[in-house]
């Protein structure tokens, strides 16, 4: 990510309190992104206008038995993290079908004629 670096000095009571809250709401991955959206939060309650957040930053609350499914999936093995099951979510719910393998199909094509054209 880019940006400049802050440095926070917190005692051992916020930093429990802010872990357990990480721990409890896991559309939050780290202390950094639950400041981020604390932050812009914050601001935008004191009236301030603030930049869009990254698109890719955008935290939600997952219902706990959606989650357990998820966890479940990454142990066995069928996704690499919750959020590519979250995306894999948000992917099948709003791109077509049709759209995702006409777009499989020209690229699978593309890289069939490049391959024939290479010579051994």
């Amino acid at each position: 990510m880019d940006g400049e670096r802050i440095s926070l000095r917190l005692g051992r009571e916020e930093l429990e309190l802010l872990d357990r809250f990480i721990e409890e709401h896991a559309e939050f991955s780290n202390r950094s992104q639950l400041a981020r959206v604390a932050l812009h939060s914050f601001i935008e309650a004191k009236g301030t206008q603030v930049p869009e957040m990254n698109e890719l930053e955008i935290p939600v609350k997952i219902p706990r038995a959606a989650l357990g499914v998820m966890e479940g999936m990454v142990r066995a093995g069928i996704y690499n993290s919750i959020g590519g099951a979250i995306e894999d979510c948000v992917r099948k719910e709003f791109v077509p079908k049709e759209y995702f393998e006409d777009v499989k199909r020209k690229i699978f094509e593309t890289k069939r004629e490049t391959l024939e054209v290479v010579p051994d």
